[in-house]
């Protein structure tokens, strides 16, 4: 695969971590490398992938970590080899292309219901054949059902957020986690990424038995304003405590949640 040449500097700067740094980047290459659009680079990933790098988000892939090392540092050192990951609101696949090279052994599903999304994600994987992924083509809910993806944001923008709807949208498939596991004899999660804009309790219901009896290890949530506090206090009521990282990669237990973070659950 051709990847196109990045400004000088940038590959030497991609596998280091610093305050600030996808900020930092992008005011030095972000001019630069945006007048490529649509193509594809060399991530700080260490593999290629296809990205839009008129959009900022896509950029950061490109400078290092995506959000932040926090997290990604994290499931490096959390994550056994033959590990099993649920990736769900995989999207392109900014967080996958990371985790799925920590379980070389293991697994990672990733359930993607957006038809832009999901194919440009297979066509990532395709060039990249070696990354343990299974691509997914579902929301995840509390019950298997048929409903809708609304987009939010410039359609000429690549990434845009999107959320589930039940009247306005692309058709999607929605199925439970627990009949995904069940039907590939998987009884337990090391790690579920759960980021799906709003609907992650009905995925978590669709997932109580699992979380009941402790068969996921870990869930990694997106949280966002009165949502946040909602999942929170429904992990807790099955055991799993909620951390939040702090700027240098330790774990703590907040009396209160920002706005938006995201929270690495843990019974």
């Amino acid at each position: 695969m051709d990847t196109i040449s990045l400004p000088f500097g940038l590959p030497w700067l991609q596998p280091f971590d610093f305050p600030y740094k996808l900020g930092i980047c992008d005011r030095i290459f972000g001019k630069a490398i945006a007048k490529q659009r649509i193509c594809w680079a060399q991530t700080a990933a260490g593999i290629p992938w296809k990205l839009d790098l008129a959009n900022p988000v896509h950029r950061w892939i490109v400078y290092g970590k995506y959000e932040g090392p926090e997290f990604i540092n994290w499931a490096r050192e959390f994550l056994p080899s033959d590990g099993i990951i649920v990736d769900s609101g995989a999207n392109i696949g900014q967080i996958l292309l990371y985790l799925a090279q920590y379980v070389p052994q293991g697994k990672v599903l990733a359930f993607e219901p957006g038809k832009e999304q999901g194919d440009w994600l297979a066509e990532c994987l395709a060039v990249n054949p070696t990354l343990p992924v299974e691509l997914i083509r579902c929301g995840l809910g509390a019950a298997t059902t048929q409903l809708k993806l609304r987009t939010h944001g410039p359609e000429y923008i690549h990434g845009y957020w999107c959320q589930v709807s039940e009247t306005e949208g692309e058709p999607i498939q929605i199925v439970r986690l627990a009949d995904e596991l069940e039907k590939r004899a998987i009884e337990k999660v090391d790690l579920w990424k759960l980021d799906v804009e709003g609907y992650e309790i009905p995925a978590l219901e669709g997932a109580k038995e699992l979380i009941k009896e402790k068969r996921i290890r870990v869930i990694y949530a997106e949280l966002m304003k009165e949502n946040g506090q909602r999942i929170r206090e429904y992990l807790a009521n099955f055991g799993y405590k909620c951390y939040l990282f702090k700027p240098n990669g330790k774990l703590y237990s907040p009396d209160e949640l920002p706005i938006y973070t995201n929270g690495l659950f843990v019974p």
